[in-house]
């Protein structure tokens, strides 16, 4: 930004199919147009919402997983449900919900999945070799019972509340609820480590009702910090 200027990116034709890094940069468009009135922030946020809901799912470049992707896509989607209530916007919103709650557990977890191999970014290790060495999904491989508390299931908690809000639909609701409930259960509870109080670690089996996931990702494990801010499983 500093050596090109903003005009430079503004002008570029960049195109990326990966919500992890673009969906909350569209919802800040879309909020700036609510509060400013500038037509340029809906415009741009609105066509790359578009493109972006017209390439799904084969031409999204997941991260860790799609669900992540997933999740980070309610939020634009439903504040452009807030600023144009139309159809094809409603639309949008129910297919990317109905996507990620489809794989919604009866006690509220939102388990992971891993898209197709061509399109990830960060995928689970494919040797015994491979495991540990870089960052990775919670899971090895689809129908594992993990759910990720640090890149999918508190992004699809505010998409959803905001889902909620935008359309009146009980189905946002009562699947919000049903998060915010698992969310309540599983919250970390400890006298010995005040740090720790309060929090969610990273990763949750809600089938062994615990802690416990593939440790693989070599910076942002299961959960376990250890001194200088580095997290491991």
């Amino acid at each position: 930004m500093q050596a090109r200027g903003w005009r430079n990116y503004y002008e570029a034709e960049t195109i990326s199919y990966a919500p992890h890094y673009q969906a909350y940069l569209w919802a800040a468009f879309l909020w700036a147009y609510h509060k400013t009135g500038y037509f340029g922030f809906l415009e741009r946020a609105k066509t790359a919402v578009g493109m972006t809901m017209a390439a799904y799912p084969d031409k999204w470049r997941w991260t860790n997983g799609i669900q992540q992707e997933r999740a980070r896509m309610l939020l634009p989607l439903a504040w452009l449900v807030r600023i144009e209530n139309i159809p094809e916007h409603r639309q949008w919103l129910k297919r990317m919900a109905e996507a990620l709650l489809a794989l919604q557990d009866e006690c509220g977890a939102l388990r992971e999945e891993i898209g197709s191999a061509a399109q990830g970014q960060l995928k689970p290790p494919q040797s015994n070799e491979r495991y540990g060495t870089s960052e990775a999904p919670l899971i090895q491989e689809n129908g594992d019972p993990v759910c990720d508390l640090l890149y999918t299931s508190n992004f699809a908690f505010l998409g959803l509340h905001e889902a909620a809000a935008s359309t009146g639909d009980t189905f946002y609701l009562h699947a919000a609820d049903k998060l915010a409930e698992l969310l309540c259960r599983i919250q970390v509870r400890s006298s010995v480590h005040a740090e720790l109080d309060g929090a969610w670690l990273r990763a949750f089996d809600f089938r062994r009702w615990d802690y416990w996931a593939s440790d693989s990702d070599d910076g942002w494990g299961c959960g376990r910090r250890r001194q200088g801010g580095h997290r491991r499983g």
